[in-house]
């Protein structure tokens, strides 16, 4: 789904009065406007440009090789999984800051809410496959990310030194990851759910998340901050 192909029931995120971005249901259309239904039982009418798709994700991944047919990594399963649920996966394989620079810049700028991190991690790090780079550079890297909703599937970011510091300086408006080493099976399952309770049954990002960790909370130790 685009902005420009959009169809009555398709979900959004519209503006609400301060702007912020929530998730709606589209109930009517006609000619630029669009007529909304917010989940908290609000509606309004908006231009169609200021919805943004809701099923978009930007997934950035690098470990130790590339995934091809015969390996497959937790960032390129969640893709097919994605397009398999009607979603839409905007994939990109990293190795180097440069590259990371790159494709978050491209993220920040999508017209997609949702960041998908998918690589090693360590204490205030995320190991790339050829580098490592610390949380302050990944801040600088990836700018404002007012709005976005960034999941990182990678091993103690969810500890407060990552997280925290990500959420004040990107402004994430929310941030979920894994605060203990978690196993790449447990990461490509909670991934999953996540996003299916997102898509396709409507729910906020705090829900799914609270859905996972009520479902996997013995092997995935995820936390959720918000800005």
């Amino acid at each position: 789904m685009t902005i420009d192909t959009l169809h009555i029931g398709d979900r959004v995120y519209a503006p609400w009065r301060n702007e912020r971005l929530f998730p709606a249901r589209v109930t009517f259309l006609a000619n630029g406007t669009a007529y909304v239904s917010y989940d908290d039982g609000e509606t309004d009418r908006l231009p169609r440009r200021k919805l943004q798709p809701s099923n978009k994700v930007f997934i950035i991944e690098s470990v130790s090789r590339r995934p091809t047919e015969k390996f497959w990594s937790e960032g390129r399963l969640l893709g097919e999984f994605l397009r398999m649920i009607g979603g839409r996966a905007l994939y990109s394989f990293i190795r180097t800051k440069l590259e990371l620079r790159h494709f978050l810049k491209q993220a920040r700028l999508s017209s997609g809410r949702h960041i998908h991190l998918s690589m090693h991690g360590l204490r205030r790090k995320l190991v790339l496959q050829l580098e490592e780079v610390d949380v302050d550079e990944i801040i600088e890297m990836a700018g404002d990310l007012t709005g976005k909703i960034v999941f990182s599937s990678s091993c103690l970011t969810g500890q407060d030194s990552f997280a925290k510091a990500f959420v004040k300086g990107t402004h994430a408006q929310a941030f979920i990851s894994p605060r203990r080493e978690i196993r790449w099976a447990d990461a490509a399952l909670v991934s999953q759910l996540f996003y299916k309770k997102l898509f396709c049954d409507g729910v906020s990002p705090y829900v799914a998340y609270r859905f996972v960790l009520k479902m996997y909370s013995q092997h995935a130790d995820l936390r959720f901050f918000r800005s």
